[in-house]
């Protein structure tokens, strides 16, 4: 079996070259690999603009349009792709039929030893500032390095023995980065993988959606998944160590939306099914219910501001976006809502807690919320059925993943497998424009990062 985690390689690799090298026996870059894609690859690259073929560093670092390599991963590389997936109807085609096979498995075998120059080092070996995002069309997660704003590595969970109707969704990580957790819908797991992408351990749970870590003690928490019509009334909660899981009952249908407060005391937990919330006290075993008034938001997901202050929360069917006040985290209460309308999806807070960020599903575009002002600052178009939201630790970058189930954006190539190409999206906090629509396979869902 191939392996694509840069762990099960590049762990062994550093034990025998040092940090980030690999075997430089099998060829070189330069004299071997390099020409290859300058003389015979380098007709189908033009429509990644801002791309050079200079040398590995400019072939590593991409085009405007994202990476054109992933390491040990050939099949999702765009190289590979490019020689082998274009459908007909794609004009390059013609162009990928004069590779030989040659040509195609000298870049390949170069990719599956993850893409190493003349030295041995691994592209992005020692990334540190890492964004998870699942793509459910898939089976996989991608590994997305946000210095760069490139997929650095995948994870197939095929080849990790799960099912290709596995539907990974959501992502939570470790506050310190040295884990993370993935709930998969499709085969009624969570998933628990270390720094390196090694899979560690898992539990069942079924129908798992939204996944929080708690920052204050070892407790992951997991709700129930948008696709459970008559889910149990439980959330779950696990022991992160080693795995273990207590179903806790909420007495709320469909529970869905999950937050924890910066104590680690309290999780918040909403209905999809009506305007209802629990605060759980957990160490006590104690749901405390609320009605929050109005029509049926359905809501989809709740996010805690980073001084513990203010939660918020998306409503689908009305369009609400709905603040509480958790001041008290024992006694939250409704503090007010806006119209944003088109479905507010999954809230992420800048990290100095002065806007909120969500893409509004049915719009196709991205919404910022001022707090202070509990306005709607501005909104970010060209979008695709945008669903998970995350922001870089120093709140320079935004990420949106994008569904795109309907065909909103186009994509750059017609592939064979005729999947619509699913994207995230990353946004300039400050301009407030796309500067990337980075192509990471079909329907990406949960993002998550530290």
């Amino acid at each position: 079996m191939r392996i694509k985690l840069f762990g099960s390689i590049a762990f062994f690799l550093v034990l025998l070259h040092g940090d980030g090298l690999a075997q430089s026996s099998s060829g070189s870059f330069t004299r071997d690999v390099l020409p290859v894609i300058q003389e015979k690859f380098a007709p189908l690259l033009g429509r990644e603009t801002g791309l050079s073929l200079e040398s590995w560093d400019t072939i590593i670092a991409g085009s405007d349009h994202g990476e054109v390599v992933i390491p040990y991963d050939p099949d999702g590389s765009l190289l590979i792709r490019l020689a082998t997936m274009l459908s007909s109807e794609d004009s390059l085609s013609v162009q990928a039929a004069n590779l030989s096979e040659e040509d195609i498995l000298t870049v390949r075998a170069w990719i599956e030893r993850g893409a190493p120059n003349d030295e041995g080092q691994i592209p992005y070996a020692d990334a540190s500032s890492l964004l998870y995002a699942c793509i459910q069309g898939a089976a996989r997660v991608a590994v997305i390095d946000m210095d760069a704003n490139l997929v650095i590595r995948t994870i197939d969970l095929q080849e990790l023995g799960f099912t290709e109707n596995s539907r990974p969704h959501h992502v939570a990580v470790e506050p310190d980065g040295s884990a993370f957790y993935v709930s998969l819908i499709g085969d009624d797991i969570v998933l628990k993988f270390d720094r390196n992408n090694e899979l560690t351990d898992q539990t069942d749970f079924e129908r798992p959606g939204m996944l929080v870590v708690s920052p204050a003690d070892s407790l992951l928490f997991v709700g129930r998944s948008m696709k459970a019509v008559h889910p149990p009334q439980r959330i779950g909660i696990i022991e992160r160590s080693g795995m273990e899981i207590e179903e806790f009952d909420v007495f709320l249908p469909r529970p869905h939306a999950l937050a924890v407060d910066p104590t680690g005391r309290y999780v918040y937990v909403g209905s999809l099914a009506e305007n209802r919330m629990a605060t759980v006290d957990y160490a006590a075993y104690r749901p405390e219910l609320q009605t929050i008034k109005g029509e049926t938001h359905t809501l989809v997901q709740f996010a805690v501001s980073p001084d513990g202050q203010m939660m918020v929360a998306g409503g689908q069917l009305t369009g609400e976006f709905l603040f509480f006040d958790v001041s008290n985290p024992s006694t939250p209460f409704p503090d007010g809502s806006i119209k944003v309308g088109m479905a507010p999806w999954h809230p992420v807070f800048s990290p100095d807690g002065n806007f909120v960020w969500f893409g509004n599903k049915m719009g196709n575009r991205a919404t910022v919320v001022d707090v202070a002002g509990r306005t709607a600052a501005a909104t970010v178009e060209g979008l695709s059925e945008p669903h998970g939201a995350a922001i870089s630790p120093d709140g320079r970058n935004v990420y949106i993943s994008n569904n795109n189930l309907k065909g909103a954006y186009a994509g750059r190539y017609i592939w064979q497998d005729g999947h619509l190409p699913g994207v995230i999206a990353v946004i300039d906090a400050e301009s407030r424009e796309i500067t990337k629509m980075l192509e990471v396979g079909p329907n990406p869902t949960g993002l998550g990062t530290r």
